[in-house]
């Protein structure tokens, strides 16, 4: 119902009182966009400002592969087999025995197939997802309207269970990593659970615990490792999300992201206004 009403909302008065409805929904309070001071007004107001339309080169999962061998990284890239402008397009015969399928606009892990069997594996349901995907606008966040859609087929990171993997998320302000967003026990249809940690792996109570994973997240083995890729990565900007993950004994690169969760995540208020001091000081 939240959902239908935001739509409306937006439909009628525009993003800025629809993103106001849906901030007061997600926090109880009315949002201050035109001074914005924790870190969810901030992100939305960048939205609703267009600010982050610049940056849709880098939040493109194809073009942003550029970036990243610019600043003498490549060895984190995952492995490409292919690129479509039409799923229909999509042969299997080209293709791996495992690989994932995904947009290159896609947000949220919901836009993702994976492929762990050829043989039994159902294309005609994978290119109908895919297509949907691909027809996809931002009806908020404008950036994604600004890439051209396309199909990729990456490298499959395998886990000893099988599961999804643990997703690492640096989120970085003027150029330095603040904390970890943690991702883990995804499943198929992109859900997780989340946790935060400091840059050192200590306990933040960042997140709402109906959010949290039943189990501690080990420490991963290259953190140092991927501190440093945060920062090399987030130099350039005031605000982003940099993804990693472990695979192969080695970092990984997932993506860019300049408006994480569209400004609504599941931080709690203390944690918002924390990050909001620590960016609004940067400036």
């Amino acid at each position: 119902m939240a959902r239908l009403i935001s739509n409306i909302i937006l439909k009628m008065f525009g993003r800025r009182a629809a993103y106001t409805y849906r901030y007061f929904t997600v926090r109880g309070r009315l949002p201050n966009f035109s001074h914005p001071k924790n870190l969810s007004e901030i992100i939305i107001s960048r939205i609703i400002s267009d600010e982050t339309v610049k940056f849709a080169d880098y939040a493109d999962k194809i073009k942003v592969r550029d970036y990243i061998r610019e600043k003498g990284l490549e060895s984190i890239l995952l492995t490409h087999y292919h690129y479509w402008d039409n799923p229909d397009e999509i042969e299997l015969s080209e293709l791996p025995d495992k690989f994932v399928l995904k947009t290159n606009n896609g947000e949220g892990g919901h836009d993702v197939v994976i492929c762990r069997d050829k043989k039994s594996f159902d294309v005609g349901s994978a290119k109908e997802k895919l297509r949907g995907s691909l027809s996809k606008k931002g009806k908020y966040d404008y950036q994604y309207n600004y890439i051209k859609p396309r199909i990729l087929c990456e490298e499959l990171i395998e886990t000893a269970d099988g599961s999804q993997p643990t997703d690492y998320k640096f989120l970085c302000l003027h150029g330095e990593p603040v904390s970890i967003f943690v991702a883990s026990d995804r499943n198929e249809n992109g859900k997780a659970c989340f946790c935060s940690k400091t840059i050192d792996w200590q306990p933040l109570n960042d997140i709402r615990s109906k959010f949290n994973p039943s189990h501690d997240v080990a420490k991963p083995k290259h953190l140092a490792e991927m501190v440093a890729i945060a920062k090399i990565l987030s130099a350039d900007f005031e605000l982003v999300r940099v993804d990693l993950y472990e695979y192969k004994d080695q970092v990984f690169f997932g993506e860019l992201t300049f408006s994480p969760g569209g400004g609504l995540f599941s931080y709690n208020l203390d944690a918002l206004e924390r990050y909001g001091r620590i960016y609004n000081d940067g400036k």
